[in-house]
Parts: C-alpha cells; sequence; structure tokens
C-alpha cells in the first residue's frame, strides 16, 4: 500500500510539471486562431468591388493578444491574399498589397488587441477586381496570417511595458490559412 501511496504522488508530481511547462513554454502556444474569409458574392464583373471580411477567431482555452498593424494586407506577412487560376498560375492586378506597418510604440498597449477565447477581431475590405486579377476568369483565393511582430522584438523593445507580459501571437507561430475561396471573375 505505501508504495502504491509513493508511486500514485510521483506520477502525480511528474503530470503536474509537465502540464506547467507546456502553459509557459512560449514555443507552445496554448491558444490557436482560425483564419476566416467571406465575400458578399462569388461571382464579379472586372468593374466590380469585392467586399471582403477577414477574421481572427481564438479557438483556444486562453486570452491572446495580436497585433493591430498585423490586419493590413502585405504580400508576405500580417495578412497576404493571393489569386490562382485553377491550374495554379497565380494572378496579378493593378496593385501591390504592400502594407508596412511600424514597429510598436512603447507603452502603447492598446496597439494589441486581447482575443478572449471564443472571440474574434476582423476587418471589411472592398477591394477592386482589377487590383487583384487582370482577366474574367475562375479564381481561388486564398488568405493567409502571419504575425510581423517577434518575441524577439518584444523582449529587447518592450520588455519594460505590459505586452512583455501577455501571450503574444508572434511571427514564431505557425501561419494560419483560411479555407480557399473560388471566385469567378466575368467581363
Amino acid at each position: 500500500m505505501q508504495r502504491f501511496v509513493i508511486a500514485y504522488l510521483l506520477l502525480a508530481t511528474i503530470t503536474c510539471t509537465g502540464v506547467d511547462a507546456q502553459i509557459n513554454n512560449p514555443d507552445k502556444p496554448t491558444t490557436t486562431l482560425l483564419l476566416s474569409v467571406r465575400t458578399d458574392q462569388h461571382v464579379y464583373r472586372m468593374s466590380d468591388k469585392i467586399r471582403m471580411e477577414t477574421q481572427l477567431l481564438n479557438t483556444g482555452s486562453e486570452d491572446v493578444y495580436i497585433w493591430d498593424w498585423d490586419l493590413c494586407w502585405n504580400f508576405a506577412r500580417g495578412l497576404s491574399m493571393h489569386f490562382a487560376a485553377p491550374d495554379g498560375a497565380l494572378a496579378h492586378g493593378d496593385f501591390l498589397f504592400d502594407c508596412v506597418p511600424p514597429p510598436p510604440k512603447k507603452g502603447d498597449v492598446y496597439a494589441f488587441i486581447k482575443l478572449e477565447p471564443g472571440r474574434f477581431y476582423g476587418i471589411a475590405d472592398e477591394i477592386k477586381v482589377t487590383d487583384v486579377v487582370s482577366k474574367p476568369g475562375e479564381y481561388d483565393l486564398s488568405v493567409t496570417y502571419k504575425s510581423s511582430i517577434s518575441s524577439r522584438f518584444i523582449k529587447e523593445f518592450l520588455n519594460h511595458d505590459l505586452v512583455s507580459r501577455l501571450q503574444v501571437w508572434t511571427m514564431e507561430q505557425p501561419t494560419i490559412e483560411a479555407p480557399i475561396l473560388r471566385i469567378v471573375v466575368k467581363p
């Protein structure tokens, strides 16, 4: 009986230590973000505008903070969109989405948006069809989210700010992909 109690306490200690290490490990977030995109319609004319809503939803069990400048369109970080023909050929339009965010200012914790579990944050944009495609056809719209801010930047430049103690979604986290949408563009 005494061996059983000792073995049980040892197992409980190891289990609790493992859970604590996972929660405090910044490389393994306990939060998960889900990216979703929707458009006002699926068929457009070349002269139309696409009304697009993009949202990040916290599907995890803890609060997570996202940097508000990450929700601007860029070809590499933040929000990125790509239109491709069904054969995989990338479409090109008249506009390059190249938002370059300024670095966060010290003391401005309001630049980080708190997403509680089950909460979302998003943007709504109107984009000219000609800004994203140059000719009629069928296109697959893919959207990704990858933070522009690194945990290293937060540690080096914001280490005395409240934000340094918060769980911020940083560029070290995986790229999030929204489900692909099929768009049809007519002349």
